[in-house]
């Protein structure tokens, strides 16, 4: 019996461990790339705030990686439910979305499958809207608390931070446009008919009401 428990305790901690240093890993490809070569080697200008802040949802992963606190037990709360229904959702229909608009029609025929390859990893997979719904689309289903997990309260602090920093910038990029974007340049005739706007518009406040949810209750068990 010991050594059933001991053996099941050990495997949890392999998965926190795998789970932790995956998505520190996707998160620090995103960030690389971003400031690298985005646009298949077009150079991008410095970190701003809410990129830096983005680096405490990998400080996080990374103390999980250390020190494993998360419980990957399923949730039956509906609200967690939920959450993690519409970021799978926005998971899969923004990967879906730029290989047929831009994938299959644009990159491949330019780039040829090995660059429209890392074109998909650095704009869509890695990119902070499809890792950030995929992360919290399982960390929502599971009975993970702040409360308990020094780790998730420092991750979620993260995420909530970031998604703030965003939506000042579309209130800003709302009204004056954003010079040298091409996707928020012009935010009321292009940004706001685009579907990857959307979809990006609603995993962050997804995550931005889940994780100030998760933050501000007051039981530990969900």
């Amino acid at each position: 019996m010991e050594t059933t428990i001991l053996q099941s305790k050990l495997e949890n901690k392999l998965l926190n461990r795998v789970f932790a240093i995956t998505f520190a890993l996707i998160i620090l490809t995103w960030m690389y790339y971003f400031i690298t070569a985005w646009d298949l080697g077009t150079p991008r200008g410095p970190l701003i705030v809410p990129e830096i802040i983005y680096l405490i949802i990998v400080v996080g992963l990374l103390i999980e990686a250390c020190k494993p606190s998360l419980d990957f037990t399923f949730s039956r709360d509906k609200k967690r439910i939920l959450m993690s229904v519409i970021l799978f959702a926005v998971f899969v229909l923004i990967n879906v979305h730029f290989w047929l608009a831009y994938g299959i029609v644009d990159w491949l025929p330019q780039f040829g499958w090995s660059k429209t390859i890392i074109e998909w990893l650095t704009r869509t997979f890695v990119m902070e809207t499809s890792s950030l719904s995929l992360m919290f689309g399982i960390l929502f289903l599971t009975k993970s608390v702040p409360q308990k997990s020094l780790s998730y309260k420092i991750i979620l602090i993260g995420a909530v931070l970031f998604e703030f920093f965003l939506f000042q910038g579309y209130m800003k990029w709302a009204i004056i446009g954003s010079p040298g974007s091409q996707y928020f340049a012009d935010f009321w005739g292009y940004t706001i008919f685009q579907p990857w706007f959307w979809l990006d518009f609603t995993a962050e406040i997804v995550i931005f009401i889940g994780g100030l949810w998760l933050l501000v209750r007051g039981k530990a068990n969900p």
